[in-house]
């Protein structure tokens, strides 16, 4: 009964928020991660648990979640070396000044908001700090939550708007890619400080001892012997069976070690993904992108919304959900449409930039069940954070649309009246 009832379970994650997206025809508006999280939510105790209790309690049994858990450390495992893989440190060496400066506002001015706001959050609802989080800590995990910007998540958005290739979204890209590594930087380091609180975890001087060894390792050792194997591991146009194979040892082995030493399996599986030569990037793509996040991805986010309970009466869920939400969506857009402002983009350029960074989705809550295993933040800031990210990337791609729709009005008013002032010189009658 146990296989039947999770065999069902599969069926429902996987096909429904596909299934919904294609026939209402909303990806063009809300992205298929946004679906994909809203089903996990439905299908746990906020709705599900609420309007059918023996029949969320049947299907939600301890078997049936033992084996979505193993899903989604897989799909969180193959997720965090996915967004490693779409991190080109080269390519963003080599743009201009202007670029770092949008990409260091984007990063600083949300990040210190809501370091700000965690602040403020746990003086007035001290009793929502995990259970192993410091008042400090809590601040920077909040900092982090209210930074981050989901890069795969914005290549599908500009891919559905049709911005991908073009300026503003390859802009856009760069600095998503400068949010991420910011953002693994501080959730690492704040890993770090808190190793060796969970029982059986390594301590600090474990952690600092090895971290070291293994990030030289992973860049002076791994990354050259893959580039060396390039062509082995790659067939025609595509990654070969021992490519495959090759490249799954290489993460997992990454994964485990990182998590030997207190830090998270997925800042190993992200390491892993940085490390690929450029070489057998788009081929480790091609196998592997469309497989985790269509297929695997949506049992983390069943099993995400399993542990999620929306609580719209409780006062300090809305309350943090609200402020949160409000600090997201301005400082990122605030911040980075300032900075591009001052380096010279157009208003309705600058607001679609910071409406594309502000994009969350499955990063934030990535980074919120890490934080939550972890004992950095309690239940009830896990559920209002993942509200958050669901709604800051659910206002993208309507703002982006209506931030183009006035920019390309102008650009057709802006020819008009230059044409219409080209053809009235024609016509004046010379002087005498």
């Amino acid at each position: 009964m146990t296989d039947l009832v999770f065999l069902v379970l599969a069926l429902v994650i996987v096909t429904i928020p596909f299934s919904i997206s294609s026939i209402a025809r909303v990806t063009g508006v809300v992205p298929l991660v946004v679906v994909q999280i809203l089903t996990g939510i439905v299908l746990g105790p906020s709705v599900f648990g609420r309007l059918a209790p023996e029949q969320f309690h049947l299907l939600v049994n301890p078997a049936a979640l033992a084996r979505l858990s193993g899903a989604a450390t897989i799909a969180t495992l193959f997720f965090g070396f996915i967004t490693g893989l779409h991190l080109e440190i080269d390519t963003i060496r080599q743009r201009g000044r202007g670029f770092a400066v949008i990409a260091a506002a984007s990063v600083v001015v949300p990040t210190f908001a809501g370091f700000l706001g965690g602040l403020w959050i746990a003086h007035r609802h001290p009793l929502v700090l995990g259970a192993s989080a410091n008042t400090l800590e809590f601040a920077v995990a909040i900092a982090i939550c209210v930074g981050v910007t989901a890069l795969p998540v914005l290549g599908a958005i500009l891919r559905e708007i049709g911005l991908l290739g073009q300026r503003i979204g390859d802009l856009a890209l760069g600095v998503a890619a400068i949010n991420d590594s910011a953002l693994w930087l501080l959730l690492g380091a704040l890993m770090t400080a808190m190793a060796g609180r969970t029982p059986g975890e390594p301590g600090l001087l474990v952690t600092l001892t090895v971290l070291p060894i293994y990030l030289v390792a992973m860049q002076r050792v791994v990354r050259p012997l893959l580039g060396g194997a390039v062509a082995t591991l790659r067939g025609e146009g595509t990654l070969s069976e021992r490519g495959v194979i090759v490249v799954c040892a290489v993460v997992m082995t990454s994964a485990a070690v990182t998590q030997a030493i207190g830090l998270h399996y997925i800042f190993g599986a992200f390491v892993a993904g940085t490390i690929m030569p450029r070489e057998l990037r788009q081929a480790i793509l091609d196998r592997f992108q469309t497989m985790t996040v269509g297929v695997l991805m949506p049992f983390f986010f069943t099993l995400t919304g399993m542990n999620t309970l929306i609580e719209p009466s409780s006062f300090v869920f809305v309350e943090i959900f609200l402020a949160t939400t409000t600090l997201a969506v301005l400082g990122k857009v605030g911040g980075t449409a300032t900075a591009a402002l001052l380096m010279g983009e157009s208003m309705p350029s600058a607001l679609s930039l910071g409406a594309l960074v502000q994009t969350k989705g499955l990063m934030e809550v990535v980074v919120l069940t890490i934080m939550l295993d972890r004992g950095v933040i309690s239940g009830v800031v896990f559920s209002a954070l993942t509200l958050m990210a669901l709604v800051s990337t659910a206002l993208a791609t309507p703002l982006v649309r209506l931030c183009q729709g006035h920019e390309q009005r102008k650009t057709r008013e802006d020819a008009s009246a230059s044409s219409l002032g080209l053809k009235l010189g024609s016509t004046t009658p010379a002087g005498p």
